[in-house]
């Protein structure tokens, strides 16, 4: 499915600053420690971002009017590489498609798998703020449990902030939206 909220090229590009936190601010410490010198993946790569930290960096996305460097989808795509990126890729998935996935890597994946997702304590102001749009999102305890299931968590960090009502009017064209808290959580995994 294409998500049309995703706005194709400027996906993550709004000028907010909840949108320069979550797609630029937070990168250096979901990058830290992290070895981003060999071949990496983001799948689910959308426009690209990821090369504004790491150049050589692969996109991989279904979505062709992101013009992404591989039009394939996550699901079954397989290649080689060092390191797979999945950042705020989950929530477009049911639980069941995220194992899936998780599970689809394992099978040929030998290297990290690096996952940075928002989540939510506050689900029923999260959906409320997300108009138009159809999301799955998960608390931090749920996103845990689906990470960890086939993967060992090396690392996790994370960075608590609030998402600014602005966001939603800029990003799904809120009439009203409210202010809540957030999590982003960035977990660096190794296969069991």
């Amino acid at each position: 499915m294409i998500h049309p909220e995703d706005q194709a090229r400027a996906f993550g590009t709004w000028d907010n600053p909840t949108a320069r936190l979550m797609y630029h601010d937070i990168m250096e410490l979901a990058l830290s420690g992290v070895d981003t010198s060999g071949r990496v993946a983001d799948y689910g790569g959308a426009n690209g971002l990821l090369k504004q930290w790491i150049p050589h960096s692969l996109s991989v996305d279904y979505d062709q009017s992101k013009h992404p460097d591989i039009a394939e989808d996550i699901m079954s795509h397989v290649g080689e590489y060092d390191l797979i990126v999945l950042r705020y890729v989950m929530h477009y998935m049911t639980d069941a498609e995220v194992l899936r996935l998780f599970r689809h890597v394992a099978s040929f994946h030998e290297g990290r798998l690096l996952v940075i997702q928002f989540v939510n304590d506050d689900l029923v102001s999260k959906y409320a703020n997300s108009i138009g749009e159809t999301k799955y999102f998960r608390d931090d305890d749920d996103t845990r449990a689906l990470v960890s299931l086939d993967w060992m968590v090396q690392a996790r960090r994370f960075y608590d902030y609030t998402v600014d009502a602005d966001f939603y009017r800029l990003r799904l064209n809120h009439p009203n939206p409210s202010s809540h808290d957030e999590r982003i959580v960035i977990y660096e995994l190794t296969k069991k």
